[in-house]
């Protein structure tokens, strides 16, 4: 605690943030600003809430973890803090590579396009919110809690939090809420103690839950994201074994002697992320894809993801594609108002130069589409050629500038898809089939992390020869504890499995004990979508500033949303970004301005008195 519970129970409001990752540093960030712009001078109690003592950097970044661990957001991308007004309440505010830089044991990695480990950037958000406390105002009382809500209850128009191992009235009841739960909100099962099972549901904090993997075992690894990747480097890396790069840029791996026999990955599709360099985006406008258009969408909602939004997505992805293609061959695309005329360009291109690769979108989306499995052979080629032509830039490479081409869609795209913009179908079509296929060409890990991968598979570690098509079985008659069959032939004993797919909101399950309470107790309602037919994403409902619905159908002032919480009716919340969805920055001018009202009405009662 950073003050005394006897003073803060005494406050003339008690706030709380429940989860505090960098998504609840900011909203706290906001709302001392506001509370000082506002001049206010009662005081006032905010509660912080987080699962361990790393607060600002959460599970995620929490600074002890391995520095193998690597971001996929280029240090040119990472701020804690805002340009809005008010203003931070301190001066001399750094982004993440002006603080690399005053630090002497870190100034070398003070590149705006490297890749920094996340154990860093955990580093930097807990210093910045330690210099923000240094500087609240007098009135303001901070009381920080390792704790994990599991419990709420309508006190009133105030609210009570309960934790487990805390008496019922361990906490005081509370005018406002923001809930920034992160991934641990999802179900996360972020471990506090080592692991001894044979079925590994998360991989995180790594040391713990796979630590007790034995050397020479057989491991299957289901999901083939960046989880799977920091889940090879604990198993390899983490245990002594060394990465070099030779001249040429191949990575090579000796081993240790302490890594699994052979590492087995599967997953749904088979394919791994594009890699990417952290260097900077192409800067070209949107043609089809514009803001304006996306506008006119929106005022027509609900919108049809299939037939109003993925042809101008090929579009600009073609577009993207033949600008670098031309480029390379020293042709001009010229970008004209009808999509008619650049695919009349295209043809006269490839007429005059047949053999250079044409667009196609569904080769884009799955270049194996067809193929119900893989080998190991045709897996560890394909991860070659994304190394190369990540490595290339979208500058120099077709396939990478149209790969890239969803991070300059996505943002415009949210405006959309937010607040149930699309028809259910399309929402349903977006988040199971969609989603997860951009995330996968347009946010892939560093590539210096592929490289490590590709290297693990040409040591004899990794095999791909189960990626596509595969299903794991517990093998009944306990002589082991499971097997992966593919094909209905192919067939390998594994010792451990590792579910490598972090989860999201679900529409059939709310694991969160917090947000189960909530939806009981009609404090809030799950979001359904039903616009020309039912979809629940598995979110909370909440409206355009992310206060909860509640169960009637009537606005909770008290509680709103925040992050991943969010996700599901906002997109892409996954993210360091303080722009994106910013729905803590509204929440924290209404929770100032609500004392502010609070205190002018009891000054107005005690002058009449």
């Amino acid at each position: 605690m950073v003050k005394a519970v006897q003073a803060e129970e005494q406050a003339a409001s008690n706030i709380a943030i429940v989860g505090f990752g960098p998504k609840g540093f900011y909203a706290f960030e906001r709302l001392v600003a506001q509370l000082k712009a506002r001049k206010v001078k009662k005081p006032i109690a905010i509660h912080l809430f987080n699962q361990n003592e790393f607060f600002a950097a959460g599970n995620v970044y929490r600074p002890d973890q391995p520095s193998y661990l690597l971001m996929n957001y280029a240090n040119s991308n990472i701020n804690c803090w805002t340009d809005e007004v008010p203003v931070a309440i301190l001066e001399n505010t750094q982004d993440f590579v002006s603080w690399l830089r005053g630090k002497p044991a870190y100034s070398s990695e003070a590149k705006a396009e490297a890749f920094a480990p996340r154990a860093r950037v955990g580093t930097y958000l807990m210093e910045s919110f330690t210099r923000l406390c240094s500087h609240l105002p007098d009135n303001i009382e901070l009381v920080k809690h390792v704790r994990t809500v599991t419990d709420i209850e309508r006190t009133g128009k105030k609210y009570r939090l309960f934790s487990e191992g805390n008496k019922p009235n361990a906490y005081p009841e509370f005018d406002k809420i923001i809930l920034t739960t992160g991934h641990l909100g999802c179900g996360a099962g972020f471990l506090e103690e080592n692991l001894s099972n044979h079925y590994i549901d998360f991989v995180y904090p790594t040391q713990m839950a796979l630590g007790h993997i034995e050397s020479g075992a057989k491991v299957a690894i289901k999901g083939f994201g960046l989880t799977c990747i920091d889940a090879l480097l604990a198993l390899t890396e983490g245990r002594g074994g060394e990465f070099s790069l030779n001249k040429s840029g191949k990575m090579t791996y000796k081993q240790s002697g302490k890594e699994p026999g052979k590492i087995y990955i599967y997953s749904r599709t088979g394919l791994p992320m594009m890699p990417r360099t952290g260097h900077t985006e192409i800067k070209q406008p949107l043609v089809f894809f514009t803001a304006e258009r996306m506008a006119a969408l929106k005022d027509s909602k609900p919108v049809s993801f299939d037939k109003a939004i993925l042809p101008l997505i090929i579009k600009e992805c073609t577009i993207s594609y033949y600008r670098v293609l031309f480029k390379n061959y020293r042709w001009r695309l010229l970008v004209l108002p009808k999509f008619e005329g650049i695919q009349e360009q295209i043809e006269v291109f490839h007429h005059y130069y047949p053999e250079a690769k044409r667009f196609n979108w569904g080769k884009l989306l799955d270049p194996f589409t067809d193929q119900a499995q893989l080998t190991h052979g045709k897996v560890a080629d394909y991860i070659e050629k994304l190394l190369v032509e990540a490595e290339k830039g979208p500058e120099e490479s077709p396939l990478n500038a149209a790969f890239a081409t969803w991070r300059r869609i996505s943002a415009v795209f949210n405006e959309v898809y937010s607040f149930g913009g699309l028809d259910a179908a399309s929402h349903q079509l977006f988040d199971n089939n969609y989603f997860g296929l951009f995330n996968r060409i347009a946010y892939g890990p560093p590539v210096k992390n592929l490289k490590k991968m590709l290297a693990l598979a040409n040591a004899g570690i990794v095999d791909f020869g189960f990626v596509k098509g595969a299903i794991f079985k517990i093998d009944g008659s306990g002589e082991n504890y499971g097997v992966l069959k593919v094909g209905g032939q192919k067939e390998q004993v594994i010792d451990f499995l590792i579910n490598a797919r972090i989860p999201r909101n679900n529409g059939n399950n709310t694991p969160s004990p917090l947000y189960r309470s909530i939806l009981q107790k009609g404090i809030g309602k799950n979001f359904q979508n039903s616009s020309g037919g039912t979809y629940t994403p598995g979110c909370m409902d909440m409206d355009s500033q992310g206060r909860l619905i509640e169960a009637g159908g009537k606005v909770n002032e008290g509680i709103a949303l925040y992050g991943t919480p969010t996700e599901g009716l906002c997109l892409d919340n996954d993210t360091l970004s303080r722009k994106r969805n910013n729905l803590a920055s509204q929440w924290a001018k209404d929770v100032a301005q609500f004392i502010a009202l609070k205190e002018i009405e009891k000054n107005c009662i005690e002058n009449e008195s």
